[in-house]
């Protein structure tokens, strides 16, 4: 029995990328050898993971999905699950690519190719983790959660992040809040260039002073938002209310905050991201952002479909809609304004 590829390669005389393009069921291989190459597989009993299928169908009813690793935070554990739901109504079996050593050499496509997957999602990605381009150009159809590429057959979904952003700054705004920080998450990500303009933006329009200080950007995580608050506090004029990227980066906001002796609402207003289940049971509860986590899964699944199913559709960039939710953190601005 055959173990990979080569030995497939070696009993039929042909090069390991013939043996591929049989696999792939690509063009530019001859009858003939085709033939021959499929008769091989089947005697050999060889089945490159979900091949078996796509060598009897033509089709693999297969979907990769590239994860980096480290995906902790509870917005991606809230996406899967929605991704999971929607799959039951495709037909479509999800296959986990997870690489540990990503690197810049490293091709998307070939991986894709490897694994006979009909179309792909990529997830928990920034821009720059990788080169993108490649599968954005190819005909392999893909779906980015939370990276706005666009090619021939890739679209993606991600949620109304400048919006939200824009709506939590002005909710402090008419608390009588001026001195509005902003903690967020990696600049070089596309939420969190998205979540930045958004805060931008709001400030302008509402004619607020902008301060340099009053920006910290680091990840996702609680951490990063107790190191920002800590920053914060040493400032002569410190913020009175703080908007964060994510709840977690809000989290750490407060507890830093709490540490220091002030008090929420009272003397410091706290708006998180995401809506992740702990943000209404923190004391006090948080608001925040409600991102609709099963939506974002479904919806990359179900486009997905679509292109797999419609190759000349065009590619899909959806937004979507996010509820502002009002807890108990935040409250009207106990510091005298001069306007």
């Amino acid at each position: 029995m055959a173990k990979n590829i080569r030995d497939i390669a070696k009993s039929a005389g042909v090069s390991v990328t013939t043996v591929s393009k049989v696999i792939n069921n690509k063009p530019y291989v001859s009858p003939k050898t085709r033939a021959r190459v499929e008769q091989i597989i089947r005697d050999e009993q060889f089945i490159p993971n979900h091949t078996a299928r796509g060598l009897v169908k033509g089709k693999s009813k297969t979907i990769g999905m590239f994860l980096t690793t480290g995906l902790t935070h509870p917005f991606f554990s809230k996406v899967l699950v929605g991704l999971e739901n929607a799959l039951k109504n495709t037909g479509f079996d999800l296959l986990y690519l997870v690489q540990i050593d990503w690197n810049p050499e490293y091709s998307l496509v070939q991986h894709c190719m490897s694994r006979n997957v009909e179309g792909v999602l990529i997830f928990g990605f920034q821009k720059n983790d990788l080169n993108f381009e490649e599968i954005i150009q190819s005909d392999i159809p893909t779906i980015f959660i939370d990276l706005d590429f666009i090619g021939p057959h890739a679209g993606y979904v991600t949620s109304e992040n400048i919006e939200s952003i824009k709506t939590a700054v002005q909710y402090l705004y008419k608390l009588h809040h001026h001195k509005i920080a902003f903690v967020n998450g990696h600049l070089d990500s596309y939420v969190g260039k998205q979540r930045f303009e958004g805060y931008r933006r709001a400030i302008q329009e509402l004619g607020l002073l902008y301060f340099p200080e009053y920006i910290s950007f680091g990840d996702f995580t609680k951490e990063s938002g107790y190191t920002a608050m800590t920053a914060f506090l040493q400032l002569k004029d410190r913020p009175t209310a703080v908007v964060c990227s994510s709840d977690m980066i809000a989290l750490g906001v407060m507890e830093a905050a709490v540490e220091a002796g002030l008090s929420i609402p009272q003397d410091l207003s706290v708006i998180g991201f995401d809506d992740i289940e702990i943000s209404q049971h923190t004391q006090p509860a948080l608001t925040t952002i409600q991102q609709d986590f099963l939506t974002l899964g479904d919806q990359s699944i179900l486009l997905l479909n679509d292109m797999i199913n419609m190759p000349n559709s065009p590619p899909p960039a959806l937004i979507v809609p996010t509820k502002f939710i009002i807890r108990n953190s935040c409250a009207i601005c106990s510091q005298v304004v001069n306007d």
